[in-house]
């Protein structure tokens, strides 16, 4: 089962970040290109994060790379000296199917040259033209989860982001177009790296809304976000009991489950399995 419960942002210009990401225990690690890297540090930042990959220990980690944003003159460097070394590609500020496809191109040319599997792309929507795009997005083939960030939204809106009442049809959007493609959603960060309590509210609320894991931005916030998207008590006894109730009704040669007057059909039952196996997962 993949998980990206967890993606922790790593700037990719400072290389005592880098060189421990495998023991932070994220289900995702993102080297970061993007924001974290001022332009004067965008190819020694590339250089190291290229070196990082092939020789760093990830541990369980999947290997990301967030590279530059496709109207800048930097994306095509980054793809072409990481590519053959990450897992996936986050890309900022996707506005439309196209820009997917113009990012796609290049990817395809290096791995047909290179030899190596077609990698998987996250692309964060960040503006109302991406938003209004997004589920035409999602359905692009290399597309495997989507995210999504609030600073430029909320700034073309000219509103202070935790206020901003929007964004939570923001979330419902993402959600709907990943899931309508059988995509995974994935939230944005909580800004607030000291504010435990509040982190795990808002990552059981994003569980909640049908995100699949959030963004993180210090390594003290990947326990909090995974305590919050286990299963409580009481789901995963539900779910265990749904479970032994399929269980015998299948062995008693019964086509119909029932559990206390309540009628289990196929989704009931498959979402109960996907309860238990995330309450196994540390």
């Amino acid at each position: 089962m993949k998980l990206r419960r967890t993606r922790l942002y790593v700037p990719g210009n400072n290389p005592h970040l880098v060189e421990n990401v495998g023991l932070y225990g994220a289900d995702c690690v993102i080297l970061d290109l993007e924001d974290s890297v001022p332009i004067e540090q965008k190819f020694d930042a590339r250089i190291l994060v290229k070196y990082a990959l092939q020789n760093v220990n990830f541990g369980k980690s999947e290997k990301w790379v967030r590279i530059n944003s496709l109207d800048t003159p930097f994306w095509e460097k980054d793809i072409h000296e990481v590519l053959e070394f990450v897992d996936v590609i986050n890309v900022p500020k996707i506005e439309s199917y196209e820009d997917l496809e113009k990012l796609d191109t290049l990817m395809r040319e290096i791995e047909e040259k290179k030899g190596i599997k077609m990698r998987g792309v996250v692309p964060i929507i960040e503006t109302f033209r991406g938003l209004v795009n997004v589920r035409g997005i999602a359905k692009h083939p290399r597309v495997v989860a989507m995210a999504w960030g609030g600073e430029d939204l909320t700034a073309e809106l000219g509103i202070p982001k935790k206020k901003a009442l929007i964004l939570d049809h923001v979330r419902a959007e993402i959600v709907i177009a990943a899931k309508s493609q059988g995509k995974m959603a994935l939230d944005t960060v909580y800004s607030n790296i000291r504010d435990e309590e509040g982190l795990f509210e808002y990552a059981k609320r994003a569980r909640y809304m049908g995100f699949d894991g959030v963004g993180v931005l210090h390594p003290n916030q990947i326990e909090i976000v995974h305590r919050a998207f286990r299963p409580s008590d009481e789901e995963i006894e539900d779910a265990c009991r749904i479970v032994e109730a399929a269980e015998k009704a299948k062995k008693g040669g019964k086509g119909v489950i029932a559990l206390n007057g309540r009628m289990i059909d196929k989704p009931v039952l498959e979402r109960a399995k996907k309860i238990l196996a995330f309450a196994e997962v540390d």
